[in-house]
Formats: C-alpha cells, structure tokens, sequence
C-alpha cells in the first residue's frame, strides 16, 4: 500500500513539471543593420539617445500591416537585438571623425554640445513595402532647449511576400533612414554653428 501510494506521489510530482504552455517559436532568421560606413561628419560632440516608439516597433519582433489596417508580427524572422537599440547604434556608426566632432551614446554621461532626441513613428512591412520613418529633434546640449526638427522616412521593396524578403525589406530601408537621419544631423549641426 505505501509502495502504491508513494507511486502516485511521484506521478503526480512529475506531471507538475510538464509544461502546457505551447513551445515559444524559435525564429528561422535574426536580422541586423549591418555594418554601416562612418562617413558622415559631424563639427561638434552629439549625445544619441536610444529612440523612443510604441513597444511593437521598438522590440525585437518585426511588424507587418495587414490589409484591414491591424499589426501582426512577421513570424519566422527577428531582429538580432530590439530595433531601438540596434538604430541607436547605427546611427552612432554613421559619424566619422573628419569634422572634428564625435558623436557618443546617451549612456557615456559624457556631456555634449547637442543631443539628439528621436522617435520611431513608422516601422513596419505593408504587403511588400517596407516602411520607417523617424522624428528628429536636435537639442542644445547644456539647455535642452530645441533648435531642429526634422522628419526622415524611406521606403523598399520585399521581392516577394515571404518573411526572408520582407525581413530584407526592412533592413533595407531603416539602413536608408539611419542614413538620412546622420546626413540631416550632419547639415543641421553646419547650419546652427554657421548662425553663431
């Protein structure tokens, strides 16, 4: 009777440790921007924060519209890290050293003359266009006080409408719109510094 009993127990403590829970999917493919060629100048140092955007845009998922207007994940494929980060980071790869100035990430502490606010309003794939937009706003580094805005958006075409085109889609256009983005910093900088 005990050997029975304890039989249970054990069964019973065993089947607790199964899970019901649906396996996470594993993605078939992370993406990432790429190395990007610091050839942009900048004349003065430039604080990059990390860009502010709705949770789904900023994570790690990638987003798709569907035809009724409603944002689905694009299963199978991710970004290698969440996408606020990652264009965080290429944006900071953008800047050469050539103008005398350097740009450096929010989290250096380092003081600077502007900093670069900025959010991510668009990043999605419709169908097979593939979408980003960003909102800049360059501040005075000391004040905070405003001194540019900007609005960046760029656009690709996925050759098919398979999650690996999309995904290369996206990576293409955010590579483009991190690239406006610097050249529109790298001209606002010019612009303000020739005013003084």
């Amino acid at each position: 009777m005990k050997f029975r009993l304890m039989s249970i127990c054990c069964a019973l403590a065993l089947s607790a440790c199964v899970s019901v829970l649906p396996e996470p999917e594993v993605p078939s493919g992370l993406y990432r921007l790429g190395n990007i060629e610091a050839s942009v100048p900048i004349s003065r140092t430039l604080i990059v924060r990390e860009p502010e955007g709705a949770r789904i845009y900023s994570g790690k998922p990638m987003v798709a519209v569907g035809e009724d207007g409603a944002l689905r994940l694009i299963r199978s494929v991710e970004w290698a890290q969440p996408a606020s980060r990652m264009l965080q980071m290429g944006l900071l790869d953008s800047f050469g050293t050539d103008g005398g100035g350097l740009a450096l990430a929010k989290a250096t502490g380092a003081p600077a003359d502007l900093e670069l606010a900025w959010r991510i309003s668009e990043f999605t794939v419709s169908d097979t266009l593939a979408r980003c937009e960003f909102e800049l706003t360059l501040l005075e580094g000391r004040s905070r006080k405003p001194l540019a805005q900007m609005n960046i958006e760029a656009s690709a075409v996925a050759s098919s409408d398979k999650a690996v085109a999309r995904a290369r889609a996206l990576v293409s256009a955010a590579r483009d719109c991190v690239t406006q983005s610097a050249t529109a910093i790298s001209a606002a900088d010019t612009r303000l510094r020739d005013e003084n």
